[in-house]
């Protein structure tokens, strides 16, 4: 039996609150008052249909959060089953205790479409209570079961606006379950399940053995985009048993699943009830109605006394609820599930909040419980709740789920989930970072000290007028002597907080030059220990190239920005001759720079730059406009000025709990070891005397902006400093409501996030000129749907807000603004900071110097994860100790890293979000096998060629908003074991070698008919892959061998036929060939894979010569799977991660070197690129999903170009941080 998988996040996220008030509990019936019950529950994506006691149905439309009521009219008789669908009109039926159907035409706003509510009714043909629905799923059939065992099938013609329904059959027991699929009625009774085939009117019975007992047992189809005759069904027994059968009712598996109820059943978490729910455990448990539920193999089974979700690939119970038999009705959509309970009990159990998508469909199971959701943090008056709830619209908000008013305040709860997760050996995987080097200079060296400070205008956050609580500010002074960090910590002194870390320095001798001034070579071989981690102190930026105007070229996508393509600073730590090298150099030979920098602008977008720490590790990261900051775990602070040459540490201050400034760097905070009492800087320098104020004790947590403090008490109670500034450090400070404790907070303008103990994201909303304070906080819950926990988050330029999650990934949201302090991004965007560049054996060095014409290098040293420093941040003997390990300002991104390191990022970033697509008509639980892409013929956009398997094949358009696939017949008793598209033809190889091509045009996009391909020439060669560009193609056969071939039309036999021109493969080890080869869709390139997984580029492809001149290998990675777009190469890793190579070109065909990408959704099991680089991919579980980047543009217009060429004498002078 399978070992269970990880706990799954399907919960209760809040009681629908929005949904229960707006249907009365209570109506006027004359003189009596007459209780309202729910009786019958559906849903869909748009709506949630509810039926009621009193025969009115009640629809609330999800989209635009309204309820509309439909009167059955005529007698009140309880509805008892609801069934909706959404196709060219929306459309719900709905039966009734005594035997009436109705059908309602719901209003459309699309043009053309119904714009009046219609009715019809199927009256006289049910005798009884009405007890399974079910629609086709053009809306033209509907069927009726009732408790009799009569069908009823009814013609319904939306645009004649008539419904002939007549009885299609009768069974001697209840009818239980209705579903109706590919002109076959699946119909499940007390006493057997039937195959209905509506066309042939044939009857076939689920299986020969009989039911040892009857029951409410039901059936279902399972959902795909399939044949009639692939038709595959799941049906309950007695026993806890599920068939799955055919679609002509042959058995072809029996579950059994009562060993799996031996242990107990995992329940669904809920909200919490006055009354608990779910702790009832039936005597018998049983089976009962069935559908398909997220995933391919997970079944809802459901009856009166339960629900559960099992896992019929894995034989495991994801999830269950139990009731004393009190469940009336259970619906469910893509991802999430309803259960009617009791009289009036709606619970939604989901793995997101309501009104967001879930974040993987197919992969949530393994992250683990998503971040606590605000109702979680509800206090425990939730259980109070009576029949006279305030009507509020809707308890998503914040103040809603708390009850927020200005005359009351609510009581949080204990947040279930732990302070820190765990963090796993795997979660120490390595990065490779791009590290500039120490040179060997001759002559008198400049001592570096630190800058002066200048403010900037920033804006400025006001705070209303509360009960000011008096507060002394008692001030003292401290005389500090400078003192000059050394470059090396002791590591001695790091073992109270288990850090320990090898530091080797690398020194690179002058480069050689020759008479020209260029650089030759600089060959770099350190000896780096495989154990151990590489510092390069006394780092630097590399110098940028001048800006130049390439030849024109496609137009980059939105991660292809030259964050080199910059004037060069002026820097005094490199020294003139260095400077006057490369800006000489560069003159004489204009066209060869041209030719040797990089052809695209992205080579080194992205990168991020490595620096040493100054001190025993790093606990808090604080960068400003002029400065950064960095406290160490001993409690030293160093300052340094940012760095344009390198980074020169002076300590500052010692036993500091935590630092904060303030943006501009005009407010300095720090808590104080040990007291925890928070201080403010009012005359920072260097040297001399320095004075404190006193301005709160007993704090946890400082968060500045340019005019106001925030501050975390070691209590939790939050509080505000406002009108502060640089004569005025700390003032009075007023107490803040906060929903729940806080452990983080993030300030900048007008705009303030805060990260609670539990790692729930929350904003303030209201912030102005006018009201500072602001009006509430609101829970983010687009952190929550996509599971993010973040540890450590900041605001940045450019309305940016930055968070660093448990697994050491960086996010990123933009257009967070005092009027939308959520931002305008509808989810995070995953910037990678780790493996990312995989860099080569050789040759890397000296594309580094061509692409910056700088003397910079790249060490191959690993460096670890972010994680790793997590890690060694909470096991701090501090327990209130907030690590700050992520900073964001003018000079970029800085993150904290390794075990004293950090890196920045100084140039643009490139965001990566994978959305879950589902094509119209398909389920979303529908199983890809394979997707690849083409040019369309006309128009713009490409073609996503989709299947199953082997046996079909479908075709999508990606500018279709709907996704509506296109069903491509294939050739008849024909497998296909490869297909591949150009803008005119499409290529199929079938299971026998043969291949078959589909012409396409303007008029028949998709093609009409399939022709075989005269292969005769090739002789018993069986040919294993073959790739189409836009005028060649190109295969491979059994053995390796490559075969080239003009054209890509089947021509007439009576004309002469195009040549199979044979290419010599690369020379390979012996039991080692060539399995797959890809050209582009320009022709332009061609590349291979080996039995290996090597990769290997045919260089000299020109329109001349079209076949090339020889193999080369490309190092670096292992590859499962190759897709080409029509300027680069993708390349699918063995373990499902996707990276990019970058620097192609027609005069560098085999490119620079691999970047991966981020995969957050899944990691994907087979890869598909467009002409224009954009990425899909089906993940393991089958879904198809794309991949959605949006470049952080670098903003440089406030760069102070002065700010890192002060000399040590101007130093030795005593400035004061202003």
């Amino acid at each position: 039996m399978a070992t269970h998988p990880p706990s799954l996040p399907l919960r209760e996220f809040c009681p629908l609150y929005y949904l229960l008030n707006a249907i009365p509990a209570k109506v006027q019936k004359g003189f009596r008052s007459v209780l309202v019950y729910l009786t019958a529950l559906d849903s869909n994506s748009d709506y949630i249909a509810v039926g009621s006691s009193i025969g009115m149905l009640y629809l609330y439309c999800r989209r635009v959060s309204q309820m509309n009521k439909y009167n059955l009219e005529g007698k009140s008789e309880p509805i008892t089953v609801v069934k909706l669908l959404s196709c060219f009109d929306d459309l719900v039926a709905v039966g009734t205790a005594s035997g009436r159907v109705a059908l309602f035409q719901l209003v459309s706003q699309l043009p053309g479409r119904n714009k009046q509510l219609r009715r019809f009714d199927v009256i006289g043909l049910h005798k009884s209570t009405v007890t399974a629905l079910a629609w086709s799923a053009n809306g033209m059939k509907l069927f009726s079961g009732d408790d009799k065992g009569k069908v009823v099938y009814s013609a319904v013609d939306l645009d004649k606006g008539v419904c002939n329904p007549v009885v299609l059959l009768e069974e001697p027991s209840a009818i239980v379950q209705l579903e109706y699929s590919q002109k076959v009625l699946l119909i499940s009774t007390c006493q057997h399940s039937l195959l209905f085939n509506t066309q042939e009117q044939s009857l076939v019975q689920l299986g020969t053995k009989p039911r040892k007992s009857n029951g409410r047992f039901g059936a279902c189809f399972q959902p795909a985009l399939c044949k009639q005759s692939d038709l595959l069904v799941y049906a309950a027994r007695p026993g806890l048993r599920l068939w799955r059968t055919d679609v002509r009712g042959r058995v072809q598996e029996t579950h059994v699943l009562k060993p799996l109820f031996n242990q107990a059943v995992p329940k669904f978490q809920l909200f919490p009830r006055s009354v608990p729910a779910g702790s009832y455990q039936p005597t018998d448990r049983q089976l009962g109605v069935v559908s398909c539920f997220l995933k391919e193999g997970w079944v809802l089974s459901w009856n009166e006394y339960s629900v559960y979700i099992v896992d019929c690939t894995n034989q495991v119970i994801i999830g269950g609820l139990e009731s004393c038999g009190d469940i009336v009705s259970v619906a469910c959509t893509d991802y999430e599930i309803f259960i009617l309970k009791g009289d009036r009990d709606i619970m939604r159990i989901s793995n997101c909040p309501e009104g967001l998508l879930s974040n993987s469909k197919t992969n949530f199971y393994q992250s683990g419980p998503c971040p606590s959701s605000p109702s979680e943090m509800r206090a425990s008056r939730g259980a109070a709740l009576t029949d006279e709830r305030s009507r509020s619209s809707s308890i998503t908000s914040w103040e809603s789920t708390q009850g927020f008013s200005t005359a009351s305040t609510t009581e949080t709860s204990e947040l279930s989930s732990s302070r820190y997760s765990t963090i796993t050996q795997e979660d120490f995987q390595q990065e490779l970072v791009v590290k500039p080097v120490k040179l060997k200079r001759k002559g008198k060296r400049r001592r570096q000290g630190i800058l002066a400070e200048h403010t900037t205008p920033s804006a400025q956050l006001y705070l209303a007028s509360l009960p000011l609580q008096d507060m002394e500010c008692e001030m003292y002074g401290e005389f500090v002597t400078e003192q000059q960090v050394a470059a090396t910590p002791d590591v001695d002194m790091l073992l109270e907080c288990t850090f320990s870390y090898v530091h080797e320095k690398v020194v690179v001798e002058d480069p050689i030059l020759d008479a020209s001034g260029t650089l030759l070579d600089l060959a770099l071989q350190p000896q780096l220990d495989s154990q151990g981690d590489f510092d390069l102190d006394l780092p630097y930026d590399p110098i940028r190239p001048l800006a130049y105007s390439p030849e024109p070229e496609p137009e980059p996508s939105s991660e292809e920005e030259d964050i080199y393509a910059h004037a060069i600073p002026s820097s005094t730590s490199l020294g003139d001759r260095l400077n006057t090298l490369t800006l000489q150099g560069c003159a004489p030979k204009k066209v060869e720079l041209d030719e040797t920098r990089f052809h695209k602008a992205d080579q080194l977008a992205e990168s991020w730059m490595g620096y040493s720490g100054p001190g025993c590790g790093i606990l808090s990261l604080v960068v400003t406009d002029r400065h950064v900051w960095c406290l160490d775990f001993k409690g030293s602070l160093y300052c340094s000025s940012l760095p344009n040459g390198s980074l020169s540490w002076q300590k500052f201050e010692e036993n500091v709990q935590q630092v904060a400034l303030s943006p501009s760097g005009s407010l300095l905070w720090k808590v104080e070891q040990k007291t925890m009492t928070a201080y403010a800087c009012g005359k920072v320098t260097i040297k001399g005397k320095r004075h404190w104020y006193k301005a709160l004790d007993e704090t946890a947590f400082v968060a500045l902006s340019d005019d106001t403090a925030w501050i975390i008490r070691t209590s939790g109670d939050l509080y505000l400093q406002t009108g502060l500034s640089v004569d005025r450090p700390c003032a009075r400070a007023v107490k803040v409501d906060c929903p729940c404790p806080m452990a983080q907070i993030a300030a900048r303008g007008s705009v303030v996030w805060a990260l609670s103990e539990q790692r729930a994201l929350f904003y303030r909303e209201g912030l102005s000129s006018y009201c500072a304070e602001g009006e509430q906080w609101k829970y983010d819950k687009i952190s929550e749907s996509q599971g993010l926990e973040s540890i450590c988050i900041a605001l940045g330029e450019n309305d940016t807000l930055w968070a660093l999650d448990t697994s050491g990934s960086l996010w990123f949201r933009t257009g967070v603004t005092a009027k939308k302090p959520q931002g305008k991004d509808e989810h995070w965007w995953q910037v990678s900071i780790t493996d990312y560049v995989v860099f080569e054996q050789g040759g890397l060095f000296q594309m580094l110097i061509q692409a910056t014409q700088s003397v910079a290098t790249v060490t191959r040293a690993p460096v670890e994860r972010v994680a790793e420093r997590l890690r060694v941040a909470f096991l701090s003997p501090h327990s209130q100790c907030q690590p700050s390990l992520v900073s964001a300002g003018s000079s970029g991104v800085w993150i904290a890293s390794g075990r004293n390191d950090f890196h920045v990022a100084k140039g643009s970033l490139v965001g990566t979000y994978w959305r879950a697509v589902v094509p119209r008509g398909t389920a979303s639980a529908t199983k890809w096998a394979f997707v690849f892409s083409s040019a369309v013929p006309t128009k713009e956009g490409s073609f996503l060629w989709l299947a199953q398997s082997r046996k079909d094949l479908f075709c999508i358009w990606d500018q279709d908003l709907q996704m509506r696939p296109l069903t491509v017949q294939l050739p008849p008793d024909v497998e296909m074991v490869q297909v591949s598209a150009c803008r005119d033809a499409l290529w199929g190889l079938d299971h026998l070698s043969r291949v078959h091509i589909r012409t396409l045009s303007a008029s028949c996009p998709t093609g009409m008919h399939w022709t075989p391909l005269d292969l005769s020439q090739l002789g018993h060669v069986r040919l294993r892959s073959f790739s189409c560009g836009s005028q060649n193609v190109w295969a491979c056969d059994a053995n390796g061998m490559v075969y080239f071939r003009v054209g890509t039309q089947p021509l007439n036999p009576s004309m002469m036929l195009p040549a199979w021109i044979c290419i010599e493969p690369p020379e390979q080890p012996l039991g080692v060939h060539l399995v797959v080869v890809h050209t582009s869709p320009n022709d332009r390139m061609l590349w291979a894979l080996d039995s290996r997984g090597c990769v290997h580029v045919r260089t000299g492809i020109t329109e001349e010569m079209p076949v090339g001149t020889a193999w080369e290998h490309i190092p670096g990675l292992q590859a499962s799977q190759l897709v080409l777009s029509s300027r680069t190469v993708w390349v699918r890793c063995s373990n499902g991660e996707v990276a990019r190579r970058y620097g192609i070109s027609d005069k560098n065909p085999a490119g620079d070197y691999w970047k991966k990408i981020p995969n957050t959704l899944a990691w994907c099991c087979f890869l598909a690129v467009t002409p224009m680089d954009e990425l899909w991919a089906v993940t393991p579980a089958g879904a198809l999903t794309q991949r959605l980047t949006k470049t952080l543009p670098h903003n440089t217009g406030k760069n102070h170009g002065n700010t890192g060429s002060l000399s040590g004498e101007e130093l030795e002078e005593e400035w004061e941080v202003i």
